[in-house]
């Protein structure tokens, strides 16, 4: 294999000839099981690129070794947690810089202590890694790919069909920015849908607080079109009028028309009352 090769200065023709390249020189079939689409689109590991720091960054899920390359060019080291034995093996040959490290490990128990996280998502986890980055404080900036839905999950407003559980966590933590949109042609094997460079900057520490906002959105989001009156009575045995300052700032509203801000005082108040708990929350 070519040691230099420098996928941001190929052509995708070439980027996708290299890909193929060395999938059959290592004998490796992408497993749809673990979401193995490689990148084949130089633009998108430039636009990646161009919103990242130069600090110790994680890469999480480097398969073949494609974004890790660019990223050696701008980033002072680069840990790479790969799930795949096989991967792990394939894209420490390929890449052979001092500063790059390869964990076989899943992201979704363990991400070291460091200031940004770089990915092309795999599909099956996304959520998963996005709380799992969310509640990892070390992490001060995340460059994610993502599929084009989950990314406006992320940028949805309330009220809005795609708002929800996670909108609220990654919210309240980080302000976000959706970049390009990127056609599955990006990817090799095409997967068939569209995806989206978002890049979260955090705002606020992980906390017992938002460890709580989190057990409240589970509870309240299991029936976010019924009135949130109604699902606190029956979820939290929370009466209306309970609610002091907060009544008049529900009633009436149905739970996915709820702000972050609202939510974030509704936790507050429910702690002090003493009706919801985050025992798992670790300091």
């Amino acid at each position: 294999m070519e040691k230099s090769f420098n996928p941001i200065l190929a052509s995708r023709k070439s980027l996708l000839n290299w890909t193929l390249n060395v999938l059959r020189t290592y004998g490796v079939r992408p497993r749809e099981k673990l979401s193995q689409n490689f990148v084949v689109d130089p633009h998108l590991i430039s636009e990646i690129l161009s919103q990242t720091s130069p600090v110790d960054t994680v890469e999480i899920g480097c398969g073949i070794g494609t974004l890790s390359l660019a990223l050696l060019t701008r980033v002072k080291r680069l840990i790479c947690i790969e799930i795949d034995k096989k991967l792990c093996v394939i894209s420490t040959h390929i890449v052979r810089n001092p500063y790059f490290l390869v964990i076989n490990a899943d992201a979704r128990i363990f991400i070291p202590q460091v200031e940004q996280v770089v990915s092309n998502i795999p599909y099956h986890v996304t959520s998963e890694l996005l709380v799992k980055i969310a509640r990892t404080n070390s992490i001060k900036r995340a460059v994610l790919t993502l599929q084009r839905e989950v990314a406006e999950r992320l940028l949805a407003e309330p009220g809005s069909k795609a708002y929800g559980k996670l909108t609220i966590i990654i919210r309240v933590l980080f302000n976000i920015r959706g970049l390009g949109t990127y056609t599955p042609t990006s990817f090799y094997p095409e997967p068939g849908v569209f995806h989206k460079i978002v890049v979260l900057e955090r705002k606020k520490q992980y906390s017992e607080e938002i460890c709580l906002l989190e057990a409240l959105t589970k509870e309240l989001f299991t029936q976010r079109r019924r009135l949130v009156e109604k699902v606190l009575a029956s979820k939290l045995g929370v009466k209306i009028n309970e609610l002091d300052h907060l009544k008049n700032k529900i009633i009436g509203k149905r739970v996915y028309m709820l702000s972050e801000d609202i939510l974030l005082d509704m936790t507050s108040f429910l702690r002090e009352k003493g009706v919801i708990k985050c025992a798992q929350y670790q300091n």
